[in-house]
């Protein structure tokens, strides 16, 4: 076995993928809801830009302090998509931490929008906003599922499964 300081973790292609894709679209969910307006089923509804519309959205489907929670969201999505995508190129011990740090607040916001939109979306139930349906949109509840699953995984293996001697070849 080569000596400890030889050895480094690398991620795999397929899952530094999924920590690339997952925290792109974080990041620019997020700050589609800091910068502008989220996009919305319909032209009848407009919101303000910004969390302040954002948190009209959030009344609308029940979460409670709208404001506060539109700002947290914001900020969660854009940090923690940074910090999840910069995580594998951390060394291992920091690499765990901040992966599991990034990706359960994450998958919380995920299984928040899946249960309150994305689901009740696809069961024929959309967001009303002055009781009109905003949420008419088929692509919410598959990128839901999946960015749910993906931070799923990267929180229950923060680490990637093989590792490479400082020479390049496999370690034992």
């Amino acid at each position: 076995m080569p000596p400890r300081d030889s050895v480094r973790f690398v991620e795999s292609p397929h899952r530094f993928a999924l920590r690339v894709i997952a925290g792109v679209v974080f990041v620019f969910l997020g700050e589609v809801k800091f910068f502008a307006s989220i996009h919305l089923g319909t032209d009848a509804v407009v919101l303000p830009r910004g969390p302040e519309g954002f948190a009209i959205y959030l009344g609308a489907i029940g979460v409670p302090f709208p404001l506060f929670n539109a700002y947290l969201v914001c900020w969660v999505e854009m940090v923690c998509g940074i910090f999840l995508m910069l995580a594998a190129f951390l060394p291992r011990s920091t690499s765990v931490h901040i992966t599991r740090l990034t990706a359960l607040p994450l998958m919380v916001d995920m299984l928040v929008a899946f249960f309150t939109v994305g689901l009740p979306n696809a069961l024929g139930h959309p967001v009303r906003v002055n009781h009109i349906a905003v949420t008419t949109q088929v692509w919410r509840l598959p990128l839901e599922l999946a960015l749910l699953l993906i931070t799923f995984y990267l929180m229950l293996n923060p680490i990637p499964r093989f590792q490479v001697a400082a020479s390049g070849e496999p370690a034992t």
